[in-house]
């Protein structure tokens, strides 16, 4: 997992895709006219590939895979079958399918057609099998060069799916004041503070809770909540020392896809927010802290509950594909994709915490550190492992608690695609879903 930074250069889809040369890779004694025409064919053979994408072709996208070795002449099938030769196709597909992410990751904020979300969803679905059936005669090195990067765009593909239904629900719920009062009045009277920071590691306490007190209003932006029962809550009391009160909502950026942008924007900004956590302790203690704040909602008998877990869904959905897409951005070989944890000395460890009474991110999910007194903050519980799993305690607190009247009407927040009157079909994605 890697968090990509936000790139300045504007990116076209109609930009040529160029892949890595080819020479490198070469055995020796390589005829240069079949090297030559393995290049040509295979640069036309994924350009190809990258406009079924864009033009969302399905047939023809699936059809380019079966009939790709019956374009080849026997010397180049040959070139193409050396082992030699199997980390230049497994690069080439690299780039391939990251130039098709970036394509299709423009869309996972948009309203998106049905015949798109299907062609899409089919292509996540069968790509991988499809790969094997096709290149079935090939020897075993060149096929698991090809399923590789297939496997890793498939699933970051699904993932994105996931975020663009999620959105559409988050966006119905954060479109509407009256919802974002409600979840706003409720976030700031029935969260506990405390369990909030209990949920996250040490080290990130006191960053986590900061950011919440003062970004959170910013992020739902309530159009009407009374300030003499805002200022006697916790963020209350933040913008009185800061000597201001908190800002009427930003009517003209009250849209879905400005409630959305905005957290968005949020979301993109946690890395820096958090530089000594790992992308994935970002992305585990995000969603950790939306189940945080879904049990104390749940505890109070919340009426936003909801909002704030359609909300949550999205969220969760959309760290993970974020994380995920700037990892699959990077890799230019599978064995990339494999996540090493280089071993701290402990001298390096002391070191680091000499400055801070915290113990680093990482160090966290460590039981053997948590032996640890801190008198003045709670004891932060490891991370989800097998070994806190079974020593758990069975916990009946939650006996007699009541459910909510309104039972959690979660039948009312449907997650799927919106209508579209207009059918995509053999269409540029720019031009039926507008400028980005």
């Amino acid at each position: 997992m890697c968090f990509a930074p936000e790139s300045n250069e504007s990116f076209q889809q109609s930009d040529p895709l160029i892949l890595p040369g080819i020479e490198p890779f070469l055995p020796n004694g390589t005829d240069p006219d079949a090297a030559k025409s393995l290049a040509a064919l295979y640069r036309s053979h994924c350009t190809s590939l990258v406009e079924c994408i864009r033009y969302c072709k399905e047939k023809t996208f699936f059809h380019l895979f079966t009939s790709f070795q019956g374009t080849l002449t026997m010397p180049v099938q040959k070139l193409f079958a050396n082992p030699a030769v199997s980390p230049w196709i497994e690069e080439c597909d690299f780039l391939l399918y990251q130039r098709m992410m970036r394509i299709v990751s423009v869309l996972i904020l948009q309203v998106v057609p049905k015949p798109v979300l299907d062609t899409l969803r089919s292509i996540s679905e069968r790509l991988v099998p499809h790969i094997r059936d096709s290149f079935q005669g090939l020897p075993l090195h060149v096929i698991r060069a090809k399923e590789s990067p297939a496997t890793l765009f498939a699933g970051l593909l699904d993932r994105a799916l996931r975020v663009n239904l999620t959105a559409h629900a988050a966006a119905n719920m954060l479109a509407n004041p009256a919802n974002r009062d409600l979840m706003y009045m409720e976030w700031i009277t029935m969260i506990n503070m405390r369990k909030v920071a209990e949920s996250m590691p040490s080290r990130g306490m006191d960053d986590v809770v900061n950011l919440l007190l003062s970004e959170m209003r910013d992020l739902l932006d309530p159009v009407n909540v009374p300030w003499e029962i805002e200022c006697l809550t916790l963020q209350g009391e933040i913008a009185v020392r800061s000597g201001r009160q908190p800002q009427a909502a930003n009517l003209d950026d009250s849209s879905a896809s400005g409630v959305l942008d905005r957290w968005v924007t949020f979301l993109r900004g946690l890395p820096n927010r958090f530089p000594y956590a790992s992308p994935t302790d970002i992305v585990w203690c995000v969603q950790r802290l939306g189940t945080t704040v879904m049990r104390d909602i749940t505890i109070m008998q919340g009426k936003s509950f909801g909002s704030w877990w359609v909300t949550k869904c999205w969220i969760d959905e959309m760290i993970q594909f974020m994380a995920e897409q700037g990892g699959f951005m990077k890799l230019k070989s599978a064995s990339q994709s494999q996540l090493t944890i280089p071993k701290r000395q402990s001298t390096n460890r002391e070191l680091s915490n000499q400055g801070s009474r915290y113990s680093s991110a990482s160090d966290d999910f460590n039981i053997s550190r948590m032996s640890e007194s801190q008198p003045d903050r709670a004891r932060f519980p490891s991370g989800p492992s097998a070994a806190s799993q079974q020593q758990a305690s069975h916990d009946d607190s939650g006996i007699g608690i009541r459910t909510p009247d309104e039972d959690l009407p979660g039948e009312k927040f449907s997650f799927t695609p919106a209508n579209d009157q207009d059918l995509f079909v053999g269409g540029d994605l720019q031009d039926h879903l507008g400028d980005i």
